[in-house]
């Protein structure tokens, strides 16, 4: 039995890619997998006594796991007296255990991604900047990317042929923490409204900062959608989102921490079938080739350029999008990387 344990629930979004849906996919194929709760992020935040009650949890979650069951971390750097648990169990019991991370964590919490993956039979992370860090304390360390269900993305497939007012740029996630990689976008939009493009800015994710509102409301003449909750349990709300977008975007400033993050964003446009422009920052630079499956931008100026390509070939933009969608199924979906984490788990 594989035994997960997360860093959040399944609204968080790398807990519900890495975990939840990673077992559900494992039960599928016969691999029996839970997920305990209460996730660490929330036993971290219970304040002293009611802490013991989660810890508590903890200890008899580890004293029913069984020799030969599989231990999988998922993030599990949130909460000191959990690393200390684990730590003991598995240097007295000696379980095998799994330890996967799909940002750069060590930048914050070096000492404890460094003993979680220096004590794990695998590590498994989600970018090639997190597997050259992780292979310097680990030599059982595998790249698997942060995964989609292909089929429910697919269903709400672009569709560039239809008439449309405007063209229609998208952006999803949570804004507030993306804020200094969404101020990229600013100079570029100013740039193609000057130019004369009709466009509409649609983002997902705002959830009522003030902050990030005014950032594009400064934007002169810059029609603009903000949707400030979603489903994100829901396996059809993200891509009914995307699905309205002509072009998916996923600006990133270039320092250690976004070089380390997975390209998901990218991946929900992706599946979608919708053109995309990310920067040339990180893990993009192995999901995009540059004009076949999607575009790579440095500067305001190639923003702005890639986006006119968009906005003015819709034929090479379905040819695009559709690419971009044989990259997902065959890279990175459950049905693609499912059958790989079977294989590195049976190793152990």
């Amino acid at each position: 039995m594989i035994h997960f344990f997360t860093k959040g629930d399944r609204d968080a979004g790398s807990s519900r890619q890495r975990a939840f849906l990673v077992a559900e996919e494992l039960n599928k194929r016969g691999i029996k997998s839970a997920v305990h709760q209460p996730p660490l992020v929330l036993a971290s935040r219970i304040p002293w006594p009611k802490k013991i009650k989660p810890i508590w949890q903890y200890l008899k979650i580890f004293k029913g796991i069984k020799k030969g069951d599989i231990i999988y971390l998922q993030r599990t750097i949130y909460n000191k007296y959990f690393l200390i648990l684990i730590v003991f169990y598995k240097l007295v019991f000696r379980r095998k255990m799994v330890f996967d991370f799909d940002d750069a964590i060590y930048l914050h919490s070096f000492s404890k991604t460094k003993i979680l993956t220096k004590l794990a039979n695998v590590v498994i992370v989600g970018s090639h900047s997190l597997a050259d860090w992780a292979g310097k304390y680990n030599k059982n360390t595998y790249l698997i990317p942060t995964c989609l269900k292909f089929d429910n993305y697919k269903r709400f497939s672009k569709d560039y042929l239809k008439s449309k007012e405007k063209t229609t740029i998208g952006w999803i996630g949570g804004a507030i923490d993306q804020y200094e990689n969404l101020r990229l976008l600013v100079p570029v939009f100013k740039r193609i409204i000057a130019d004369g493009l009709s466009i509409k800015f649609f983002l997902v994710g705002a959830l009522g900062h003030k902050k990030v509102y005014n950032l594009f409301r400064s934007v002169k003449d810059l029609d603009i959608e903000f949707v400030d909750t979603l489903d994100w349990a829901n396996p059809i709300a993200v891509p009914s989102c995307i699905q309205k977008f002509d072009i998916g975007v996923m600006p990133l400033v270039d320092n250690e921490w976004n070089s380390g993050k997975c390209a998901f964003k990218a991946v929900e446009y992706m599946a979608c079938g919708v053109a995309s422009i990310c920067s040339a920052v990180g893990e993009n630079n192995y999901l995009i080739r540059d004009g076949e499956n999607g575009f790579l931008a440095n500067s305001t100026d190639e923003w702005a350029d890639k986006i006119k390509i968009i906005y003015d070939n819709p034929e090479l933009t379905a040819k695009i999008g559709r690419e971009a969608q044989r990259t997902i199924k065959n890279k990175y979906s459950y049905e693609a990387n499912i059958p790989i984490l079977q294989a590195i788990l049976a190793k152990i």
